[in-house]
């Protein structure tokens, strides 16, 4: 099943838009990382996307089997690491039946995942967390740790969809490697906000995010920032020619308002050494007005479609 994001908008409660009118689809085994500036949505994007967050309109679907990680951990403080790992109700089901009580209820719960705490503890210590009581809670962690523990969870629920945001933030060279690795090898769809380049190297699509929309560009973070710096300098030279017409624009218009007050001036010298009668010398004064009145506007107007 892919991601599906229709006409989706988010609108702060102080009536500021984040973004609006967002639409995109991510198809399965895309991955793509997500961009653009700081403070554009990002993150609450995801947040939507994951369902931790509701939009102001708009739908998105998704996977029923998503994984999310996100960028800060406080939240999971006063949980366990199997409770964030969001396995402590097999577990606790596992135990159940181990101590004799075999409810029909603690065998649909485990669902035949009869080695849960096994795998769980071969996922953290693949991610350098050896040995870590899945009791433990999660205050009482590191950052790089809760990363680590995070992203043990990929591999052990092995998810349809997964989104990560600034992954790398706590990892050390080692446990970035890992991670460059398993985006390069998962068939799941992955969607990254990130910082780290050699990461955004690694998928092989880019999504720009604005205020107004998404723009999808193929091809790698790399190949991403050399068609920006393209565009960029295209709308510059744009810019640039914009100026200096606007600069023509306003000087013409000078020109030719200066050059009419003199016409101006001089017809109405003229008018009074051919002693033309006082009230047609002031409808000829209001013609010239009006006349310079008109020019001006007209320039103005070109110099404002300009601006």
């Amino acid at each position: 099943m892919s991601i599906i994001i229709r006409d989706l908008s988010y609108v702060h409660s102080d009536k500021e838009v984040l973004f609006q009118h967002l639409n995109l689809v991510i198809n399965p085994g895309d991955k793509i990382a997500l961009t653009g500036n700081n403070g554009c949505g990002k993150s609450t994007l995801m947040r939507i996307i994951a369902g931790d967050l509701s939009a102001t309109t708009g739908t998105v679907s998704h996977p029923e089997h998503l994984y999310y990680v996100p960028q800060h951990f406080g939240q999971y403080d006063d949980r366990t690491i199997a409770q964030a790992l969001r396995i402590d109700g097999k577990l606790k089901a596992l135990h159940a039946i181990l101590n004799g009580d075999v409810s029909e209820k603690h065998f649909t719960t485990l669902n035949d995942d009869w080695n849960i705490e096994e795998r769980a503890q071969a996922a953290l210590s693949a991610w350098g967390m050896d040995g870590i009581p899945l009791s433990r809670l999660m205050g009482g962690l590191s950052g790089g740790e809760k990363t680590r523990i995070f992203l043990a969870g990929m591999e052990l629920h092995s998810p349809v969809a997964i989104l990560l945001d600034e992954p790398t933030n706590h990892l050390d060279a080692t446990g970035r490697q890992r991670l460059y690795d398993f985006v390069r090898r998962t068939p799941a769809i992955v969607l990254v906000i990130s910082h780290d380049r050699t990461l955004l190297n690694q998928l092989p699509a880019i999504c720009e995010l604005a205020s107004n929309g998404l723009t999808f560009y193929g091809g790698n973070y790399d190949f991403f920032k050399e068609q920006k710096g393209i565009q960029l300098n295209a709308l510059q030279k744009q810019l640039e020619e914009k100026q200096k017409a606007l600069r023509l624009a306003r000087k013409t218009a000078r020109e030719l308002a200066e050059q009419k007050a003199k016409q101006n001036v001089r017809g109405e010298k003229a008018a009074i050494k051919k002693g033309i009668p006082r009230i047609m010398m002031g409808t000829m004064k209001n013609r010239a007005e009006v006349s310079t009145n008109k020019l001006k506007s007209v320039h103005t107007e070109k110099a404002e479609k300009l601006q």
